[in-house]
Protein backbone atom coordinates (compact mmCIF):
# COMPACT_ATOMS: atom_id res chain seq x y z
CA UNK A 1 0.00 0.00 0.00
CA UNK A 2 2.78 2.43 0.91
CA UNK A 3 4.74 1.63 -2.26
CA UNK A 4 1.63 2.13 -4.42
CA UNK A 5 1.06 5.56 -2.88
CA UNK A 6 4.64 6.71 -3.47
CA UNK A 7 4.65 5.63 -7.11
CA UNK A 8 7.48 4.57 -9.41
CA UNK A 9 8.98 8.06 -9.66
CA UNK A 10 10.32 7.87 -6.10
CA UNK A 11 13.89 6.63 -6.57
CA UNK A 12 14.99 5.85 -3.05
CA UNK A 13 16.69 2.46 -3.13
CA UNK A 14 17.11 0.48 0.07
CA UNK A 15 20.67 -0.76 0.43
CA UNK A 16 21.23 -3.94 2.39
CA UNK A 17 24.40 -4.05 4.54
CA UNK A 18 27.31 -5.39 2.49
CA UNK A 19 29.65 -8.09 3.59
CA UNK A 20 33.20 -7.17 4.48
CA UNK A 21 35.32 -6.81 1.35
CA UNK A 22 32.36 -6.53 -1.01
CA UNK A 23 32.31 -3.79 -3.62
CA UNK A 24 30.24 -0.67 -3.09
CA UNK A 25 26.78 -0.62 -4.68
CA UNK A 26 26.44 3.16 -4.79
CA UNK A 27 26.04 4.82 -8.21
CA UNK A 28 28.99 6.38 -9.98
CA UNK A 29 29.89 9.80 -8.60
CA UNK A 30 28.19 9.20 -5.25
CA UNK A 31 29.58 8.08 -1.96
CA UNK A 32 28.14 6.36 1.06
CA UNK A 33 28.46 9.68 2.90
CA UNK A 34 26.11 11.35 0.38
CA UNK A 35 23.44 8.72 0.93
CA UNK A 36 23.74 8.06 4.63
CA UNK A 37 24.43 11.53 6.01
CA UNK A 38 20.81 12.21 6.82
CA UNK A 39 19.55 8.62 7.02
CA UNK A 40 16.46 9.33 4.92
CA UNK A 41 16.16 5.88 3.36
CA UNK A 42 16.72 4.16 6.72
CA UNK A 43 14.01 6.18 8.40
CA UNK A 44 11.65 5.55 5.50
CA UNK A 45 12.04 1.78 5.65
CA UNK A 46 11.65 1.87 9.43
CA UNK A 47 8.21 3.37 8.82
CA UNK A 48 7.42 0.71 6.20
CA UNK A 49 8.40 -2.08 8.60
CA UNK A 50 6.31 -0.53 11.38
CA UNK A 51 3.22 -1.01 9.20
CA UNK A 52 3.57 -4.79 9.50
CA UNK A 53 3.68 -4.82 13.31
CA UNK A 54 0.86 -6.83 14.88
CA UNK A 55 -1.82 -5.04 16.83
CA UNK A 56 -0.92 -7.16 19.86
CA UNK A 57 0.86 -10.42 20.51
CA UNK A 58 -1.08 -13.42 19.18
CA UNK A 59 -3.34 -11.36 16.89
CA UNK A 60 -3.21 -12.06 13.16
CA UNK A 61 -3.77 -8.49 11.89
CA UNK A 62 -1.37 -5.56 11.72
CA UNK A 63 -1.96 -2.12 13.20
CA UNK A 64 -2.57 -0.64 9.74
CA UNK A 65 -5.12 -3.31 8.83
CA UNK A 66 -7.03 -2.82 12.09
CA UNK A 67 -7.17 0.95 11.68
CA UNK A 68 -8.22 0.65 8.02
CA UNK A 69 -11.03 -1.73 9.02
CA UNK A 70 -12.34 0.66 11.67
CA UNK A 71 -12.26 3.63 9.29
CA UNK A 72 -14.02 1.58 6.59
CA UNK A 73 -16.77 0.57 9.04
CA UNK A 74 -17.26 4.21 10.04
CA UNK A 75 -17.58 5.28 6.40
CA UNK A 76 -19.89 2.44 5.28
CA UNK A 77 -22.42 2.99 8.10
CA UNK A 78 -22.19 6.79 7.99
CA UNK A 79 -21.25 6.97 11.67
CA UNK A 80 -20.82 10.41 13.19
CA UNK A 81 -17.63 11.36 14.97
CA UNK A 82 -19.43 11.34 18.31
CA UNK A 83 -20.80 7.83 17.71
CA UNK A 84 -17.39 6.62 16.59
CA UNK A 85 -15.67 7.97 19.72
CA UNK A 86 -18.33 6.82 22.21
CA UNK A 87 -16.91 3.30 22.88
CA UNK A 88 -13.43 4.66 23.59
CA UNK A 89 -14.55 7.54 25.80
CA UNK A 90 -13.52 7.48 29.44
CA UNK A 91 -16.40 6.32 31.65
CA UNK A 92 -15.35 8.59 34.51
CA UNK A 93 -17.98 11.37 34.47
CA UNK A 94 -16.11 13.45 37.08
CA UNK A 95 -13.31 14.43 34.69
CA UNK A 96 -13.69 17.90 33.24
CA UNK A 97 -13.00 18.81 29.64
CA UNK A 98 -9.42 19.88 29.02
CA UNK A 99 -8.96 23.62 28.59
CA UNK A 100 -5.90 23.19 26.37
CA UNK A 101 -6.31 23.47 22.60
CA UNK A 102 -4.74 20.64 20.62
CA UNK A 103 -2.48 21.87 17.82
CA UNK A 104 -1.22 19.27 15.35
CA UNK A 105 1.83 20.64 13.56
CA UNK A 106 3.16 18.99 10.40
CA UNK A 107 6.85 19.86 9.78
CA UNK A 108 7.59 20.86 6.21
CA UNK A 109 11.37 20.22 6.19
CA UNK A 110 10.98 16.49 5.31
CA UNK A 111 8.61 17.46 2.50
CA UNK A 112 11.15 19.90 1.07
CA UNK A 113 13.74 17.12 1.20
CA UNK A 114 11.34 14.84 -0.67
CA UNK A 115 11.20 17.36 -3.51
CA UNK A 116 14.93 16.76 -4.03
CA UNK A 117 14.69 13.01 -3.37
CA UNK A 118 12.32 12.51 -6.31
CA UNK A 119 13.72 12.89 -9.82
CA UNK A 120 10.32 14.12 -11.00
CA UNK A 121 10.68 17.33 -8.97
CA UNK A 122 14.40 17.69 -8.14
CA UNK A 123 15.33 18.98 -11.60
CA UNK A 124 12.60 21.65 -11.39
CA UNK A 125 13.75 23.10 -8.06
CA UNK A 126 16.29 25.36 -9.82
CA UNK A 127 13.85 26.63 -12.45
CA UNK A 128 13.74 30.09 -10.86
CA UNK A 129 17.46 30.63 -11.56
CA UNK A 130 17.56 29.34 -15.15
CA UNK A 131 14.36 30.56 -16.82
CA UNK A 132 14.29 33.55 -19.18
CA UNK A 133 11.59 36.22 -19.14
CA UNK A 134 10.94 39.16 -21.41
CA UNK A 135 12.01 42.53 -20.08
CA UNK A 136 9.38 44.48 -18.11
CA UNK A 137 7.23 41.37 -17.66
CA UNK A 138 6.62 39.26 -14.57
CA UNK A 139 5.45 35.65 -14.79
CA UNK A 140 6.97 34.43 -11.53
CA UNK A 141 8.03 36.02 -8.20
CA UNK A 142 11.68 35.58 -9.28
CA UNK A 143 11.11 38.22 -11.99
CA UNK A 144 10.16 40.90 -9.45
CA UNK A 145 12.46 43.52 -7.94
CA UNK A 146 11.81 42.19 -4.41
CA UNK A 147 13.41 38.85 -5.37
CA UNK A 148 16.48 40.57 -6.84
CA UNK A 149 16.76 42.87 -3.82
CA UNK A 150 16.78 39.81 -1.55
CA UNK A 151 19.59 38.28 -3.65
CA UNK A 152 21.66 41.46 -3.32
CA UNK A 153 21.05 41.65 0.43
CA UNK A 154 21.87 37.96 1.09
CA UNK A 155 24.43 36.95 -1.58
CA UNK A 156 25.54 33.80 0.27
CA UNK A 157 21.99 32.48 0.19
CA UNK A 158 21.54 33.40 -3.48
CA UNK A 159 24.75 31.61 -4.55
CA UNK A 160 23.04 28.24 -4.03
CA UNK A 161 20.03 28.08 -6.41
CA UNK A 162 18.77 24.96 -4.63
CA UNK A 163 17.99 26.97 -1.50
CA UNK A 164 14.23 27.19 -1.15
CA UNK A 165 12.16 30.39 -1.31
CA UNK A 166 8.85 30.05 0.52
CA UNK A 167 5.50 31.78 0.55
CA UNK A 168 3.17 31.63 3.57
CA UNK A 169 -0.63 31.75 3.37
CA UNK A 170 -2.93 32.11 6.39
CA UNK A 171 -6.69 32.37 6.07
CA UNK A 172 -9.76 31.35 8.01
CA UNK A 173 -13.10 29.88 7.04
CA UNK A 174 -16.28 28.53 8.63
CA UNK A 175 -16.52 24.80 7.76
CA UNK A 176 -20.22 24.61 8.72
CA UNK A 177 -21.32 27.37 6.35
CA UNK A 178 -23.11 30.62 6.97
CA UNK A 179 -26.06 29.11 8.82
CA UNK A 180 -24.25 26.30 10.63
CA UNK A 181 -22.63 26.15 14.02
CA UNK A 182 -20.26 29.04 14.75
CA UNK A 183 -16.77 27.73 14.22
CA UNK A 184 -13.65 29.32 12.74
CA UNK A 185 -10.58 27.30 11.74
CA UNK A 186 -7.41 28.66 10.16
CA UNK A 187 -5.25 26.56 7.80
CA UNK A 188 -1.58 27.56 7.46
CA UNK A 189 -0.03 26.65 4.09
CA UNK A 190 3.51 27.01 2.74
CA UNK A 191 4.45 26.95 -0.96
CA UNK A 192 7.97 26.59 -2.44
CA UNK A 193 8.48 29.26 -5.11
CA UNK A 194 11.52 27.54 -6.66
CA UNK A 195 9.16 25.68 -8.97
CA UNK A 196 7.66 27.04 -12.17
CA UNK A 197 4.21 28.72 -12.04
CA UNK A 198 2.48 25.67 -13.47
CA UNK A 199 3.84 23.57 -10.60
CA UNK A 200 4.02 25.80 -7.52
CA UNK A 201 0.37 26.84 -7.96
CA UNK A 202 -0.87 23.24 -7.82
CA UNK A 203 -2.25 21.78 -4.62
CA UNK A 204 0.38 19.00 -4.70
CA UNK A 205 3.06 21.55 -3.78
CA UNK A 206 1.07 23.53 -1.23
CA UNK A 207 2.09 22.06 2.11
CA UNK A 208 -0.39 22.21 4.98
CA UNK A 209 1.52 23.03 8.17
CA UNK A 210 -1.32 23.14 10.67
CA UNK A 211 -4.98 23.97 11.16
CA UNK A 212 -5.44 26.45 13.99
CA UNK A 213 -8.50 25.09 15.84
CA UNK A 214 -11.63 27.08 16.74
CA UNK A 215 -14.15 27.80 18.03
CA UNK A 216 -13.24 31.45 17.65
CA UNK A 217 -10.82 33.60 15.68
CA UNK A 218 -7.24 33.42 17.08
CA UNK A 219 -6.81 37.20 16.57
CA UNK A 220 -3.70 38.59 18.28
CA UNK A 221 -2.80 35.20 19.80
CA UNK A 222 -2.00 33.72 16.41
CA UNK A 223 1.75 34.07 17.07
CA UNK A 224 1.42 31.48 19.84
CA UNK A 225 0.10 28.92 17.34
CA UNK A 226 2.75 29.87 14.78
CA UNK A 227 5.65 29.37 17.22
CA UNK A 228 6.65 25.87 15.92
CA UNK A 229 6.54 27.17 12.34
CA UNK A 230 8.71 30.17 13.23
CA UNK A 231 11.21 27.90 14.99
CA UNK A 232 11.47 25.62 11.95
CA UNK A 233 11.93 28.62 9.63
CA UNK A 234 14.72 29.95 11.84
CA UNK A 235 16.46 26.56 11.81
CA UNK A 236 16.33 26.39 8.02
CA UNK A 237 17.59 29.97 7.66
CA UNK A 238 20.49 29.92 10.14
CA UNK A 239 21.56 26.26 10.03
CA UNK A 240 19.92 24.39 7.16
CA UNK A 241 19.46 20.66 6.75
CA UNK A 242 21.55 18.07 4.89
CA UNK A 243 19.62 17.00 1.78
CA UNK A 244 20.31 14.65 -1.11
CA UNK A 245 19.69 16.08 -4.59
CA UNK A 246 18.72 13.15 -6.80
CA UNK A 247 19.00 15.20 -10.01
CA UNK A 248 22.69 16.05 -9.40
CA UNK A 249 23.37 12.91 -7.34
CA UNK A 250 24.99 14.77 -4.46
CA UNK A 251 24.25 16.01 -0.97
CA UNK A 252 24.10 19.69 -0.05
CA UNK A 253 23.08 21.89 2.87
CA UNK A 254 19.58 23.12 2.06
CA UNK A 255 18.47 26.44 3.53
CA UNK A 256 15.12 28.19 3.20
CA UNK A 257 13.81 31.74 3.42
CA UNK A 258 10.29 33.09 3.79
CA UNK A 259 9.89 35.55 0.93
CA UNK A 260 6.30 36.74 1.28
CA UNK A 261 2.91 36.17 2.88
CA UNK A 262 -0.42 35.92 1.04
CA UNK A 263 -3.41 37.05 3.11
CA UNK A 264 -6.54 39.12 2.97
CA UNK A 265 -6.54 42.31 5.05
CA UNK A 266 -7.96 40.84 8.33
CA UNK A 267 -5.50 37.93 8.25
CA UNK A 268 -2.70 40.37 7.42
CA UNK A 269 -3.57 42.31 10.57
CA UNK A 270 -3.30 39.20 12.73
CA UNK A 271 -0.06 37.96 11.15
CA UNK A 272 1.68 41.35 11.25
CA UNK A 273 0.33 42.62 14.56
CA UNK A 274 -0.97 45.86 13.01
CA UNK A 275 -4.70 46.36 13.52
CA UNK A 276 -6.47 46.76 10.18
CA UNK A 277 -9.65 48.15 11.76
CA UNK A 278 -10.52 51.77 12.54
CA UNK A 279 -9.07 54.93 11.03
CA UNK A 280 -5.50 53.62 11.46
CA UNK A 281 -6.22 50.40 9.59
CA UNK A 282 -3.95 51.18 6.63
CA UNK A 283 -0.58 49.44 7.21
CA UNK A 284 1.13 51.92 4.84
CA UNK A 285 -0.22 55.22 6.21
CA UNK A 286 -0.23 54.07 9.86
CA UNK A 287 -0.49 57.17 12.06
CA UNK A 288 -0.25 59.47 9.03
CA UNK A 289 -3.73 58.45 7.90
CA UNK A 290 -6.28 60.67 6.15
CA UNK A 291 -9.24 58.51 7.17
CA UNK A 292 -12.08 59.98 9.21
CA UNK A 293 -15.22 58.94 11.07
CA UNK A 294 -18.62 59.50 9.48
CA UNK A 295 -20.56 62.23 11.24
CA UNK A 296 -23.70 60.20 11.93
CA UNK A 297 -22.68 56.57 11.47
CA UNK A 298 -19.42 56.90 13.44
CA UNK A 299 -17.75 54.38 11.16
CA UNK A 300 -14.26 54.72 9.72
CA UNK A 301 -14.25 55.99 6.15
CA UNK A 302 -11.32 55.97 3.70
CA UNK A 303 -13.04 57.95 0.96
CA UNK A 304 -10.71 60.25 -1.00
CA UNK A 305 -7.60 58.94 0.77
CA UNK A 306 -5.95 57.38 -2.25
CA UNK A 307 -5.10 60.41 -4.40
CA UNK A 308 -1.83 61.20 -2.63
CA UNK A 309 -0.43 57.83 -3.73
CA UNK A 310 -0.75 58.91 -7.38
CA UNK A 311 1.95 60.89 -9.24
CA UNK A 312 1.78 64.62 -8.55
CA UNK A 313 0.97 65.42 -12.16
CA UNK A 314 -2.09 63.14 -12.12
CA UNK A 315 -5.35 65.05 -12.84
CA UNK A 316 -7.01 63.59 -9.72
CA UNK A 317 -4.78 65.80 -7.55
CA UNK A 318 -6.61 68.91 -8.78
CA UNK A 319 -10.07 67.35 -9.06
CA UNK A 320 -12.43 69.11 -6.62
CA UNK A 321 -15.68 67.85 -8.11
CA UNK A 322 -15.72 64.04 -8.19
CA UNK A 323 -14.31 63.49 -4.69
CA UNK A 324 -14.69 65.54 -1.51
CA UNK A 325 -16.04 68.89 -2.66
CA UNK A 326 -13.65 71.81 -2.91
CA UNK A 327 -10.67 69.89 -1.57
CA UNK A 328 -7.45 69.63 -3.52
CA UNK A 329 -4.78 67.12 -2.57
CA UNK A 330 -1.54 68.74 -1.43
CA UNK A 331 0.17 66.06 0.69
CA UNK A 332 2.45 63.36 -0.66
CA UNK A 333 2.14 59.86 0.79
CA UNK A 334 5.10 58.99 2.94
CA UNK A 335 7.31 56.12 1.74
CA UNK A 336 6.98 52.61 3.09
CA UNK A 337 8.94 51.80 6.20
CA UNK A 338 12.06 49.74 5.67
CA UNK A 339 12.68 46.51 7.52
CA UNK A 340 15.13 48.23 9.86
CA UNK A 341 12.60 50.97 10.70
CA UNK A 342 9.93 48.38 11.44
CA UNK A 343 12.36 46.48 13.68
CA UNK A 344 13.17 49.65 15.66
CA UNK A 345 9.48 50.33 16.18
CA UNK A 346 8.85 46.75 17.21
CA UNK A 347 11.54 46.91 19.90
CA UNK A 348 9.24 49.20 21.89
CA UNK A 349 6.86 46.25 22.33
CA UNK A 350 9.41 43.48 22.85
CA UNK A 351 8.41 42.97 26.49
CA UNK A 352 4.77 42.50 25.52
CA UNK A 353 5.68 39.99 22.81
CA UNK A 354 7.88 38.10 25.28
CA UNK A 355 5.02 37.84 27.76
CA UNK A 356 2.68 36.59 25.05
CA UNK A 357 5.04 33.79 24.01
CA UNK A 358 5.65 32.69 27.56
Amino acid sequence: MVYDTIGPQFFLTHQEPEAEGASSSFPTGASSYDYDVFGLSERFFDVVQAVDQLLYSGFDQSQLAAVARLVNTKAEHNMSERCYDQPTRDRNSHCKKSLYAVLRYLPFTPRLQMLYASLATAEHMTWHASHLTEEDSICHPSDAEAWRHFDRTHPNFALEPRNVRLGLCIDGFAPHGQYGRTYSCWPVIITPYNLSPRMCMKSDYMFLMMVIPGLSNPKRLIDVYLEPLIYELLQLWHVGVRTHDHAMNQAFMMRAALMCTVNDLPAYGMASGWSTAGIMGCPICMDDTRAFYLQHGRKACYFDCHKRFLPQDHPYWRNKKDFIKNRQERNIARPRLTGEEIRVRGEEYSSVMFMMLN
